[in-house]
């Protein structure tokens, strides 16, 4: 067994945290977002930088998948800087701002969709 000596609990990297991030999502990160004058009069209203974060992705994906709902994973939304407790504080946030509505399924990532103009 190897002696512990040379242990310095100082020496240890805490500061960078690390998801399995696949190739695909990776790849989405290139390009653009175009986002619409009605999304931007109510993100005014918006309480933290994780929810811009997130709607910013939300409608990249809805543009990328056509329009059809999809699930917004952890993996995906730890690229943009939000975590998961601040991915669901801006998800609720942008459900009660009447941008999208969320599909909750127990133990599985969010089925997100992106509600037209009114």
């Amino acid at each position: 067994m190897k002696d512990d000596a040379d242990f310095d609990p100082n020496r240890i990297d805490t500061t960078e945290t690390r998801a399995v991030v696949s190739k695909k999502i990776r790849k989405r990160r290139k390009g653009f977002t175009i986002v619409p004058g009605w999304w931007q009069e109510r993100l005014i209203k918006a309480r933290h930088i994780a929810t811009y974060r997130t709607a910013l992705h939300v409608l990249r994906r809805h543009w990328e998948n056509g329009g059809v709902p999809f699930t917004l994973s952890n993996g995906a939304m730890v690229l943009e800087g939000v975590s998961r407790r601040q991915k669901w504080g801006a998800l609720m946030e942008l459900e009660r701002t009447g941008l999208i509505t969320i599909e909750r399924r127990k133990r599985k990532s969010p089925r997100i969709t992106v509600l037209r103009a009114e």
